[in-house]
């Protein structure tokens, strides 16, 4: 029997992340969603990294080719990278070149399909959602496994944050960022053999993206400690605060319930002081949620006094996303600055836009 505990989840030949300032990245514009002037390719260069847990998300310069720049957010969703999303038994286990050769052999061997197909299924009556780390057992198929999970995991939280923006344009550079593009880092030809480049294998070597509009400012969560930060706490800071459980609660009144929410997940403009929510690759959808809700109970079973409103604003006060930056930052400013916030936090019953 293979001792899960004592597997080496480290490796010497770690896969050194490409995303470094001064480097250049080659998308392909997948949908632009804006009025910028994007051509059907655009070129990334990287000045800074902010966050590799659990996608790599960077400060760019976008140059197209009709010669103009911009700044902006780019967000790839890359199953190799992030300190969280590549977790076993609570340790970071980073992508390495053997982890890549037992992947592509997956992919050649045309194993792809049907395990992504069985995941699916498996998916779709499991009371919980199985992590790709379940999969992982130190053999090369289940490190193959392991590697196909992220992807199909990664590619989910592409499609869903896209989603989320789609369902939430009219919010789109009040309270979340604007979305300016959905993109594609091809794979080069000189890290994939050529075999796999080939159209029905290519995608699982691409990383999807997308390039968001930048918000320069400072996280909710540093508010106590940003230079950032306006300097009169008491008439500023309890507004900031408010806004932010104001636009969770807008989120949800559009039928998106976000499952990763915080203080962390609000950057604060430093020239307008204006909070805006970012990270929607973790949601649920009202629609997506009713319609699982009515496929579990039995055919010809009705229940009069189920409401599909009602249980859509049960499943929003079960998640909190309000409550999670509201009371977190109340806690914190308590605690760090002995401040007192009287949050008002809205009535979650049948609210819609």
């Amino acid at each position: 029997m293979i001792s899960l505990t004592s597997m080496p989840l480290r490796s010497n030949n770690t896969t050194p992340v490409p995303y470094q300032p001064g480097k250049s990245l080659q998308l392909q514009v997948l949908r632009s969603c804006c009025n910028l002037p994007f051509s059907q390719s655009v070129t990334a260069i990287i000045s800074k990294t902010f966050d590799i847990t659990m996608s790599p998300v960077m400060d760019v310069t976008i140059n197209t080719e009709s010669g103009s720049n911009f700044r902006a957010v780019l967000k790839l969703y890359d199953r190799r990278f992030g300190t969280d999303l590549r977790s076993i038994r609570g340790e970071h286990a980073p992508h390495t070149a053997a982890d890549e050769a037992v992947f592509q052999s997956f992919v050649r061997q045309g194993k792809m399909g049907p395990f992504l197909r069985e995941l699916e299924e498996e998916m779709k009556t499991a009371l919980i959602s199985p992590k790709a780390s379940h999969l992982y057992d130190g053999t090369p198929e289940g490190s193959a496994k392991y590697e196909a999970a992220l992807w199909q995991e990664c590619n989910d939280y592409f499609d869903c944050e896209t989603e989320a923006y789609a369902r939430l344009r009219d919010l789109q550079g009040r309270s979340i960022p604007r979305m300016y593009a959905h993109v594609c880092l091809a794979p080069r030809s000189s890290d994939a053999p050529p075999d796999l480049l080939q159209s029905q294998t290519a995608r699982y070597l691409e990383v999807k993206g997308v390039l968001l509009e930048l918000i320069p400012g400072y996280s909710l969560w540093d508010l106590p400690t940003s230079p950032l930060a306006p300097p009169d706490p008491k008439k500023t800071w309890p507004a900031i605060v408010q806004s932010a459980v104001d636009a969770a609660h807008d989120i949800n009144r559009r039928g998106v319930i976000m499952k990763d929410c915080g203080p962390r997940n609000v950057v604060v403009d430093e020239r307008s002081q204006t909070p805006f929510i970012i990270d929607l690759a973790q949601c649920c959808f009202r629609d997506k949620a009713t319609e699982a809700w009515e496929k579990t109970r039995e055919p010809g079973e009705e229940d009069e006094d189920w409401d599909p409103d009602v249980e859509y604003w049960e499943r929003v006060m079960g998640f909190d996303n309000a409550g999670a930056i509201g009371a977190v930052m109340t806690t914190l400013l308590l605690q760090t600055k002995g401040m007192k916030l009287d949050i008002k936090y809205p009535d979650r019953r049948h609210q819609t836009p």
